[in-house]
């Protein structure tokens, strides 16, 4: 791996993360709280809908990769 692609991530992060930072409207506390406040009904349904996301995804790939 060359040092311009380990430079360009660590790049892309910081910019990322400051993109984030500049459009959250909430505390990180208040973040923690609404997510403490989460229902194990409301977890598994995120959590299936992740599993779903994913699922499409690697078909994706494997259909590119034909």
């Amino acid at each position: 791996m060359k040092v311009s692609h380990v430079v360009a991530f660590l790049g892309g992060a910081a910019v990322a993360a400051g993109i984030t930072l500049l459009f959250t409207t909430e505390k990180g506390g208040e973040i923690r709280t609404k997510a403490q406040k989460l229902s194990k009904e409301e977890i598994d349904k995120i959590i299936a809908k992740l599993k779903k996301e994913k699922e499409i995804i690697e078909e994706e790939e494997a259909e590119a990769e034909i």
